[in-house]
């Protein structure tokens, strides 16, 4: 009897879970794409925006390249691809974006604010503004970890992973 109570309790914990969306991805409730992979990244680029020239991201030194080599933020994997107006788009895949944000924070904490666009897997850094406007079409949602990054009303905001990131679909670029 005892055994019967404590497995409908365990249900019915796990129904309203499920139904309430309490104990899941955050990323689920924004709706943010997932990629899992490079080339799941460059496909998704292709669907707004463009991502020529496909390539590892071992092109002299870079801070992205730099990261990568940090555990602490999270990289599983980046490549960089050319946007077709001559500009880059360095692609990360993430492996702990919440690490990834908590790098973003300490690193934005020093004078370095690093704002990329998030999937929720991945994180996208393109150089071009109008590159960066496209991928925004995406559902993509801009990380700023930075207390100087104001939002305007009518934009999205939301708490990041990390305390004092926020994701945006306000662009300052």
């Amino acid at each position: 009897m005892r055994l019967t109570r404590t497995l409908t309790a365990a249900a019915a914990l796990v129904a309203l879970t499920a139904l309430t969306g309490c104990g899941g991805d955050p990323a689920d409730d924004l709706g943010l794409p997932a990629a899992g992979d490079i080339a799941s990244i460059q496909k998704l680029i292709n669907q707004h925006a463009r991502c020529d020239n496909l390539r590892p991201d071992d092109e002299g030194k870079n801070r992205w390249k730099t990261f990568a080599q940090d555990p602490a933020w999270g990289i599983k994997e980046r490549a960089l691809c050319d946007d077709g107006s001559s500009n880059r788009i360095t692609l990360l895949s993430i492996s702990d974006m919440a690490k990834f944000q908590a790098a973003n924070r300490k690193a934005s904490e020093g004078g370095k604010n690093h704002e990329v666009l998030l999937g929720k897997d991945f994180a996208l850094v393109p150089e071009g503004s109008e590159t960066n406007q496209a991928l925004l079409k995406a559902k993509l949602l801009v990380l700023a970890c930075s207390g100087a990054y104001e939002i305007p009303s009518g934009f999205q905001q939301h708490k990041g992973l990390a305390e004092g990131c926020i994701l945006t679909d306000y662009n300052r670029s």
